[in-house]
C-alpha cells in the first residue's frame, strides 16, 4: 500500500488524527534524568528506551501514527542513535506508521543519501521523513524519487509553527505570493504530478496549527497533500484551530503534539498519564471535526 493509504487505514481502524511525538527530553523525568545516571549517555538512552516503550504501548490503540524527532536522540550521542533504532523498530513491529522527523535538506548525492538513509531500508527507514525545500526543487528531487518508488511519503516544510517563521516565511516576493505560498505552489505541483489517481499524493505539507487562517488557505491551496500539523496543545493550537484542515471524510491531515502528551507526570504513572491526554486530544479533534 501507498503511504497515504497505509494512513487512512489506521485512521479508520482508530478514529484518531493524532500523531504522537517521540521527543526525549531527559531532563523533564526523574526516570530518565542524567543525574539518576551520573551522565552516562548509554544509560540514559536505554532510560529513554523504557520510557517511551512503555508509552508506545499505552497508547498503541489511540494515535494515527508516531513521529520521533531525530534530533533529540542525535543529542544522546551514538546511544542516542541505537535508541532511535530501537524506537523505530517497536513501531515498526506494531505496524503503525511512523514519520521521521529530521528536517533533512540537501543536493545531489548528499540529498540521495539521506533519502536512502530514512526512506529506504536500513534501520533508520521510516514511513515518511520531514524536508526542508529551501534548497530547491533539485534538493526536493532525491527525497520525490525515492518516496514514490518505495511507496512512502514526505511531509515538506511550508508554514511552520514558531513565531520565527514569519521572517522568511511570509517575505513577499516579485508576484506578490508570500514565500510559504510560492513554496505550497510547488508542492501542489509535485503531488499533482505524483498521485496518479488517488486523491492524496505522497507529498504532504508541514503547516502550523498556531497559524489557523494560513492553516485553512493553504488546505484550498493544497487540495492533494497530506498535512502534518505541529503546534498543537504546548505551543497553542487547539482543536478548532485545525478543523478545516480535514476533508469531508475526515481524512487528510494528522496533528502532532509531543511533550503535551509524553512529559504530563513526573511519576511513574506517566504512561497512563500520556494515555489519558492522547484520548483527550484525539476526542477533542473528532468533535472539532464533527461540529464544523
Amino acid at each position: 500500500m501507498t503511504f497515504s493509504q497505509r494512513l487512512f487505514e489506521r485512521i479508520h481502524q482508530t478514529n484518531s488524527r493524532v500523531c504522537l511525538g517521540i521527543d526525549p527530553r531527559p531532563e523533564a523525568h526523574p526516570l530518565t534524568h542524567p543525574d539518576r545516571f551520573d551522565d552516562d549517555p548509554a544509560q540514559v538512552a536505554k532510560a529513554v528506551v523504557y520510557y517511551f516503550r512503555a508509552i508506545i504501548e499505552a497508547t498503541q490503540d489511540l494515535v494515527a501514527c508516531y513521529k520521533p524527532q531525530a534530533a533529540f536522540f542525535e543529542a544522546l550521542g551514538i546511544p542516542g542513535l541505537i535508541a532511535l533504532a530501537q524506537i523505530i523498530a517497536d513501531i515498526k513491529a506494531r505496524d503503525i506508521p511512523l514519520i521521521l522527523d529530521a528536517k533533512r535538506g540537501d543536493i545531489g548525492s548528499t540529498a540521495d543519501a539521506y533519502a536512502r538513509s530514512y526512506l529506504g531500508d536500513g534501520v533508520f527507514s521510516s514511513d515518511a521523513l520531514t524536508v526542508n525545500p529551501y534548497l530547491g526543487s533539485d534538493g526536493l528531487k532525491p527525497f520525490v524519487d525515492i518516496a514514490v518508488k518505495k511507496d512512502r511519503g514526505l511531509f515538506v516544510l511550508v508554514k511552520t509553527s514558531n513565531p520565527g517563521s514569519q521572517d522568511f516565511q511570509d517575505v513577499v516576493t516579485n508576484d506578490g505570493r508570500k514565500l510559504y505560498e510560492l513554496v505550497a505552489d510547488q508542492i501542489n505541483n509535485l503531488a499533482e504530478q505524483t498521485r496518479g489517481e488517488a486523491k492524496y499524493s505522497p507529498i504532504g505539507a508541514v503547516v502550523g496549527a498556531t497559524h489557523p487562517l494560513e492553516l485553512s488557505a493553504l488546505r484550498q491551496r493544497l487540495p492533494h497533500s497530506i498535512f502534518l500539523v505541529p503546534g498543537y496543545g504546548a505551543q497553542g493550537g487547539t482543536a478548532t484551530d485545525v478543523a478545516a484542515t480535514f476533508d469531508n471524510a475526515g481524512l487528510g491531515a494528522i496533528v502532532n503534539s509531543s511533550r503535551g502528551l509524553t512529559y504530563q507526570s513526573q511519576g511513574d504513572d506517566f504512561a497512563q498519564q500520556a494515555q489519558e491526554a492522547t484520548i483527550a486530544m484525539r476526542d477533542a479533534l473528532n468533535q472539532a471535526i464533527a461540529g464544523r
